[in-house]
């Protein structure tokens, strides 16, 4: 089978979709499968070259120039304007439809036309994060008839719906998913709550679907031993962070007003608002650690030896965090801070099952209480709950391995237009 795959979120570009997409070029290599990459180049400000490790010697990458707003953002950022990039990528941010790298549907089609002259492929498929790759897909389905899966993960138009000052690029995108999605052959997210909602809004309009999670690679894990956290006790957050989506600020607040005599560390791994650092210097929080953007690999060792790795939920009842299943692959304590009713946020309904998870609202005074209460003892024996989470069958089905089996019969099937009208 020989797919050819286009997305901007490939390696070396740093963000959650691409660790997802090179997840499952990797597995499905291994089963046999040979793609051709439909990606850009990356600037240097973008980049994590450790990603390049996920994607096997047998995969060919073809790129097409960056996109200008990535060239732009990388302009400003190598001159240290600080508050162009602020002010540019916030107005791109709300404006640009599909998002904000518009317009690279067009250099991807003229590429893919020239790959697919010179090794015809069998299937397309695209990914997001952006959605300028379907729109290139399904150019391409309708010129050329091949099957066609699209990888969306997260909702596309609904994304800009949940915020007001959004509703320009939600009126374009959702005109732009109506007239897309429809030719696809099979849609792949990342939850059965996502899959559901687009079921009952689009009714029969709906292409066959897959759930398939973001999942762990288990080889990521394995050169690090489990060890008992050392004191002070380092709580890690380990992702992009802000306040508009995953506030950090009850937390800071709570370890600066807690009173315990258990010693803790916050460390904060990854791209974060500077409004997290104002609030820790306005509290005279001192034992507080930004690293800033790490590399893929980087961000695994930080997690394995973490104390406490600090999850933030999601505030949609459609998604669940990526970081996730990484954070329990590692087998470190986590405590969740929920956005939403519990019963409504499907990170909580997967976390449930594992005895090293604590829950707690994102709430300063329901952070601060915990924090004080917590002692040594208690937390050693969490420390060992947590610790058999890599051996739990309620995760391992998670490993990259189970888990793209259903993504690869349901590509077999596609070549072979064996695909039913009914969801996979």
């Amino acid at each position: 089978m020989r797919v050819l795959m286009l997305s901007l979120s490939l390696p070396p570009y740093a963000e959650s979709q691409t660790i997802r997409s090179a997840y499952w070029i990797e597995a499905l290599a291994r089963r046999g499968v040979e793609f051709d990459l439909i990606t850009a180049e990356v600037p240097p400000s973008a980049a994590d070259e450790t990603l390049c490790e996920l994607i096997p010697d047998s995969v060919r990458v073809w790129r097409t120039p960056t996109p200008a707003y990535d060239r732009t953002m990388d302009a400003l950022k190598r001159a240290g304007n600080r508050w162009g990039a602020y002010l540019y990528g916030n107005l791109a941010y709300r404006l640009y439809a599909p998002d904000v790298r518009r317009g690279w549907e067009r250099d991807a089609l003229r590429l893919a036309r020239e790959v697919l002259q010179k090794h015809p492929p069998d299937l397309l498929l695209s990914a997001s994060g952006s959605c300028t790759a379907h729109l290139a897909a399904a150019a391409l389905k309708r010129e050329t008839g091949l099957p066609w899966a699209a990888d969306l993960g997260d909702p596309w138009s609904w994304v800009d719906w949940q915020h007001k000052d959004t509703w320009l690029k939600a009126i374009q995108n959702s005109w732009l998913e109506r007239r897309t999605l429809p030719l696809a052959d099979l849609l792949i997210w990342t939850t059965e709550q996502i899959q559901r909602a687009y079921q009952q809004w689009w009714g029969t309009r709906v292409p066959p679907s897959l759930v398939v999670p973001y999942g762990y690679r288990q080889a990521d894990f394995a050169p690090y031993a489990w060890t008992p956290a050392a004191l002070p006790l380092r709580l890690s957050y380990v992702g992009a962070a802000s306040r508009r989506a995953r506030n950090l600020i009850p937390l800071i607040e709570a370890l600066a007003t807690a009173r315990s005599n258990f010693p803790f560390q916050l460390q904060i791994v990854g791209d974060a608002s500077a409004h997290f650092q104002t609030a820790a210097q306005q509290l005279g929080l001192h034992a507080i650690e930004f690293t800033g953007r790490v590399s893929y690999r980087e961000s695994i060792r930080h997690i394995c030896q973490a104390g406490i790795l600090i999850l933030i939920g999601n505030k949609s009842p459609y998604q669940i965090p990526g970081k996730t299943f990484l954070y329990l692959a590692s087998g470190r304590p986590i405590l969740y801070v929920h956005q939403m009713a519990e019963r409504d946020d499907p990170t909580w309904q997967l976390l449930q099952p594992f005895p090293g998870v604590c829950c707690i609202p994102n709430e300063t005074s329901a952070l601060r209480e915990f924090l004080t209460h917590l002692t040594e003892d208690a937390f050693r024996a969490w420390e060992q709950q947590a610790r058999e989470h890599p051996n739990q069958p309620e995760l391992t089905h998670f490993e990259q391995a189970p888990l793209t089996q259903p993504l690869w019969e349901a590509f077999y099937r596609l070549t072979r237009k064996e695909l039913c009208s009914s969801s996979v």
